[in-house]
Parts: structure tokens; sequence; C-alpha cells
């Protein structure tokens, strides 16, 4: 591997780490030899400011993708509130009758109960300061305690279909199926991207279902039996993109991601799912 500058690249990896940094170099590297798993020798060319560059790449993707999950995360939140106060009163998610799994949903009244217990949100003070019964705020401040992979299965365990579906046909999902499997997709990204993982050249092992409505949009991996979306991450950010769409807030944020993307090689997008066509489909020319 080329380095023009030994003292900067010995700091950077002091800094981030050795194993880190290898996975952003991993597909520089020669193949390895029958019964190895690493060759540990570069391909002639590669050049450590290249692997620097992607690193720092990878780490404004996870951000990038971090506001807008959590702008959907928001809006599902907001959404399913509605529906669920608006059919089954203010503490609807106290009632174990309107979700599936009695021992679930008992576990998950446990993890609520502790977040109030530590809560220092003024409204849950409040609450607590007028209220001695019962123990849980309403459903519209107990949700601002979840975390989303929570809300995604409070959705997930609520047996009345009916709000499920119009929660999704508020976000843009055309049924309760795509809801819940797309919920569950973004939960898994946005873990990656809290706890700092790789997004670029991963295969994740959450896939977002097959949305036909964004048929266009979506990669489909051919070496599966059935119709599924390729697990890398281009799939999750064009849904991402159209559900933004949908929001119809004026927003900076799909130049800068589209800033972002242009900034790297054709190679490097592959390698995330991107297709040769990907800035002529519908999610980029909104």
């Amino acid at each position: 591997m080329q380095v023009d500058d030994i003292d900067a690249a010995q700091k950077w990896l002091e800094g981030v780490g050795y194993y880190r940094m290898s996975a952003y170099w991993l597909s520089y590297e020669e193949p390895p030899a029958d019964g190895q798993t690493r060759s540990k020798k570069f391909k002639p060319g590669t050049n450590f400011t290249k692997i620097h560059d992607l690193y720092v790449f990878d780490r404004r993707l996870r951000v990038l993708l971090l506001e807008a999950i959590e702008r959907i995360e928001i809006h599902v939140r907001s959404r399913w509130t509605y529906r669920m106060s608006h059919a089954y009163g203010s503490h609807a998610h106290l009632d174990h009758n309107l979700f599936a799994g009695a021992i679930n949903h008992a576990e998950q009244l446990v993890r609520l109960a502790r977040a109030v217990e530590k809560s220092e949100e003024t409204f849950i003070q409040h609450y607590r300061t007028k209220y001695t019964e019962p123990f849980s705020p309403p459903l519209w401040a107990s949700t601002e305690l979840m975390t989303m992979g929570e809300l995604s299965k409070w959705v997930q365990a609520t047996k009345d279909n009916s709000v499920k579906s119009a929660v999704a046909r508020d976000i843009g999902l055309p049924t309760r199926e795509t809801l819940e499997g797309t919920l569950q997709a973004f939960a898994y990204v946005r873990n990656i991207c809290a706890h700092h993982g790789r997004l670029w050249n991963r295969r994740l092992v959450k896939r977002l279902p097959y949305i036909r409505r964004y048929r266009d949009d979506l990669i489909i991996d051919d070496d599966q039996a059935q119709r599924q979306p390729d697990n890398r991450i281009y799939n999750v950010i064009v849904i991402l993109l159209q559900l933004l769409h949908l929001q119809a807030t004026d927003s900076t944020y799909f130049a800068r991601l589209r800033d972002l993307i242009d900034d790297i090689e054709d190679r490097d997008r592959t390698s995330m799912g991107f297709p040769a066509n990907w800035c002529d489909r519908p999610a980029w020319n909104l």
C-alpha cells in the first residue's frame, strides 16, 4: 500500500485502530491463497489516502442516514400514537388485550416502566407530580421514551390490523406487512449507525420487504428463490428517500446525500448495491 504521509497515517491508525480500518481495505487486498482467509497483500496502486477517504465517507453516510431514520421514526411514532389513542384511549398501551403475546407485552411494559422511573424529562416529572395512577404516562408521552427498536416491536405486536394498515398508509407504505418489515430493517440500520458500524460494502442481516410500489427503485437479489430486495444499503437509502419525500418538508437533505454519493467512485457505489443507472431511478428524481 502506498502511504504518502507516514506520520499522518500513523496518527490516524492510532486514533481509529488497525482492525477497524482493515475492513475498508479488505477489498483492495489480493485474493488469498488456498487455505487462507486473507492474503494481507495489497493490489497494485492501493493508496492509504483512498482508504482514509472511504472511512470518512462511511462516517458521513452514517450521520445522514441517522438523520433520515430519525425523521421516519418520529413520523411513525406520531401516527401510531394518534391511531391507537383515538381507537382505544390515552392508555391503550396498558391493555394487554390489544397486543399479541401477553408475555412479550409484559416485558415491554417493564422496560417502559424502568424508562419512566429513570427519566428526568420535564413532561415525565410533571406527570409524576400530578398523577399517581396509572404509573405509565399516556401513550403520546410514553412513546417518547421508546427506542426505535422498541417502537417497532410495539407496532408489530398491535393486534388491530386496521391501525397498522392506517399507519402504513400515513407514512407512505402500502400494507401493514411492509410497515413491520421496513421498521425492523430501519431499526437494524439505525443501530449500526448509532454504534459507528460500517455501512459501505456490507451485507445487512435484515432485508427490506419487497415493496411493489417502489419496485422501480429496489434492486432485487437474483440469487434468491423469492423476490427479495438485495440486502445492501442502497435499497434502504432509496426507501428512506421515498418516505421522506412524502413528508413534504422543505429540506436540504436530498442535495446533501446526493453530493456525498456523487463524490465517490463507481466501484465504491457498486459495493453498496448501487446500480449503474442509479441517478436515473425515481427516488433520485423526486
